[in-house]
């Protein structure tokens, strides 16, 4: 089920890439003198909904925050380099087998992220590729009665790639606002304390925002 997941998301990320594309291609047949190419500057900040591809995520974390995003980039007018910042946090049960002890747990992961966006000369959509890092931090406590040696914390770091579509509309001026959808394709890592493999840290985000370009 979750490799069919993934897949859709890549499908629907290919069908707005073939719709900028084909996008780009009408306007070009429809105005033949191209647009002069344009110092440009933009930055902004978002929320968004991630879904963690790591096995049992949402099962164990029920209580999912929304992610904070903000990015920056520096360029041209159809071509910038970016970089992206996003947090993400979490909050559930952990199991604890054949002891009658409640536990909690708490997920905390962030994203840097640094690539670059193309789009056609004052065209709405765009597409980036980013090299992304991302660390995640998850801590397990009992409750109910409290078992200090049940209590651990464990930290792991991944490198991948992200893909991205996005629909950027400006509507004062140099602001305006923006939507976005980012598949995330984290390496696998090795495996932590316990000798388990390390977690699936890439996944889907969909958000939404305002901008400020120049």
């Amino acid at each position: 089920m979750k490799t069919n997941s993934r897949t859709l998301r890549l499908f629907l990320l290919c069908l707005l890439w073939i719709a900028a594309l084909s996008a780009q291609e009408t306007d070009e047949a429809v105005e033949p003198e191209k647009k002069k190419e344009r110092f440009a500057i933009a930055f902004g900040a978002a929320a968004g909904n991630f879904a963690n591809d790591a096995a049992n995520f949402t099962s164990i974390y029920s209580n999912r925050s929304i992610s904070r995003i903000y990015f920056a980039g520096i360029g041209s007018s159809s071509f910038l380099f970016v970089g992206k910042y996003r947090e993400f946090f979490a909050h559930g049960s952990s199991k604890v087998e054949n002891i009658a002890v409640t536990g909690k747990a708490e997920w905390k992961q962030k994203f840097y992220s640094a690539g670059i966006r193309v789009r056609s000369n004052d065209q709405p959509i765009y597409a980036e590729v980013l090299y992304v890092i991302t660390r995640a931090e998850e801590s397990l406590t009992t409750v109910d009665p409290v078992v200090q040696e049940l209590t651990s914390r464990y930290e792991t770091e991944n490198k991948g790639v992200g893909f991205a579509v996005g629909f950027a509309l400006k509507l004062i001026g140099p602001i305006g606002i923006y939507a976005e959808g980012e598949f995330s394709a984290m390496l696998r890592g090795g495996r932590n304390p316990q000798g388990k493999a390390d977690p699936e840290l890439g996944g889907f985000c969909a958000s939404a925002g305002l901008f400020f370009a120049l």
